[in-house]
């Protein structure tokens, strides 16, 4: 007889293996049990017997499940046809019990090819994903190590499945230590003491590092990830963790600090060699106006004062705008700010209320410069103003940093220009405001009556914003 290649897989296979000879030990055990009843009388308790090789092999082998019961139950019919004795009754609860074994076998096998399908697809998304992950069971041992770990680490699936005692560590450590999946199965209750740059996202445990052994000796750096795996009861069965390599993403963000910082120093380099050539030509111009009588030459002399002027107002607007974008935004908390850019105006008779506690917007570090911009417009002596008030409003689509005083207000025709960049008493530092609002995609808008007063939005988007306490 020529065996099938199927076949031979499963005979070869010694897991395999192992399973056949059980179910064929046990069928004989079973059949051998009922033939022996049959001889002695007992023709009835002995047929449940049956059941265990039918739900062993309908588990473990699905498709052949249906087709062993129903050799199973021919077997049991044929022993009862030939040793038992023959009666009505008999012969009625023997189909009955062989219907039953059939379908025993038919449901046990259609659930095990869909329990067999659903873990193929988990297996399948697993295994195809584009992070290198691993899984652990409670116990430590390896259950799952898809082909993206097997590139990053050189580890192959077959020695690395079913292996305890942190084998998995020595891929990214060369040492057996807990990663973050052996965290969470330990019940780790300060994991920070094991890798210190760890930190909690919702209900993953997170890290960097950079190995120096992973990329075939070339080094890399490593982002881990980590969650438990839990089941119905809500119990730890055991924990996957994600490895993502961002080295570019480090080097990108590295060269980008580096250009920054190199950029600053050229812009710091020509503000200073422009100062000094501007405090030259304002040597040169006061000499002018103390030599010369001529109305003409005196005009001329502070038409060129006022263009030296503008250039340095440009150098000092400048030197505000050398650091935006170059420190990653973050969460910050609004009234700090609002204290930081209070503590640099003398607001002399005007009174400044900020009711923003517990209101923290995620905005680039300069928001404090910002709030400088917008309060030093409100203080000039032309807008009247003796009180400035800063609240917040949540809306639909966000909320609003709301800063408005009691001055005359900006006249209609000025708001459309308000945040470019221009060189009178409005809008001067407003377009500096503009520009750092809008790197976390935050905008600004003026809103106020003219004649009752100044009103400026800073319209946050709903993600950009929290206030402690509050879901």
């Amino acid at each position: 007889m020529t065996l099938t290649l199927p076949a031979l897989a499963l005979i070869n296979n010694p897991v395999h293996r192992h399973r056949i000879l059980a179910i064929l030990a046990l069928s004989l055990v079973t059949l051998g049990a009922n033939l022996l009843g049959m001889i002695s009388g007992v023709t009835i308790v002995l047929s449940h017997l049956l059941y265990f090789p039918i739900i062993l092999t309908s588990y473990w082998y699905p498709r052949r499940g249906l087709l062993f019961s129903i050799i199973i139950t021919a077997l049991y019919g044929t022993l009862i046809l030939l040793y038992a004795p023959s009666s009505s009754f008999l012969d009625a609860f023997t189909l009955s019990r062989m219907a039953m074994l059939v379908i025993i076998g038919g449901v046990v096998a259609v659930l095990a090819k869909n329990l067999a399908r659903s873990e193929q697809q988990l297996h399948d998304i697993i295994e195809f994903l584009p992070d290198a992950t691993f899984a652990i069971d409670r116990e430590g041992k390896i259950i799952a190590w898809n082909r993206a770990i097997e590139e990053m680490t050189g580890r192959k699936k077959a020695e690395m499945l079913g292996r305890g005692n942190a084998e998995y560590a020595l891929a990214f450590y060369g040492e057996r230590r807990p990663m973050l999946a052996g965290l969470i199965v330990s019940g780790s209750e300060k994991p920070e003491d094991h890798y210190p740059a760890i930190r909690r996202e919702s209900e993953k445990l997170v890290s960097e590092a950079y190995l120096p052994q992973i990329s075939a000796g070339r080094g890399a750096h490593l982002r881990f990830s980590a969650t438990a795996l839990v089941d119905a009861g809500g119990n730890v069965t055991g924990a996957i963790e994600s490895i993502r390599d961002i080295t570019g993403q480090v080097m990108t963000q590295a060269a980008l600090e580096k250009t920054s910082r190199r950029l600053n120093t050229l812009s710091g380099i020509l503000r200073h060699d422009l100062s000094r050539k501007l405090a030259v030509l304002y040597g040169h111009l006061r000499l002018g106006v103390m030599k010369f009588n001529d109305p003409e030459v005196i005009t001329f002399i502070v038409g060129i004062k006022e263009a030296a002027n503008g250039i340095m107002r440009q150098i000092e607007t400048s030197r505000e705008y050398r650091d935006i974008g170059a420190t990653p935004p973050a969460w910050m908390p609004v009234q700090d700010a609002f204290g930081t850019a209070a503590g640099r105006i003398d607001f002399g008779q005007i009174t400044f209320r900020a009711w923003t506690e517990r209101l923290e917007v995620f905005s680039d570090p300069h928001l404090p410069t910002v709030f400088y911009q917008i309060l030093h417009n409100s203080l000039k002596e032309e807008t009247g103003a003796t009180r400035i008030i800063a609240t917040y409003q949540i809306r639909p689509d966000g909320l609003a940093i709301i800063i408005e005083d009691n001055g005359t207000g900006i006249p209609n025709q000025q708001k459309a220009s308000l945040f470019i960049q221009r060189e009178d008493s409005y809008g001067r530092g407003l377009y500096l405001a503009y520009e750092i609002v809008s790197i976390t995609g935050m905008t600004i808008q003026e809103t106020g009556i003219y004649g009752q007063g100044a009103r400026f939005e800073i319209l946050v988007p709903s993600e950009g914003y929290r206030i402690e306490g509050v879901d």
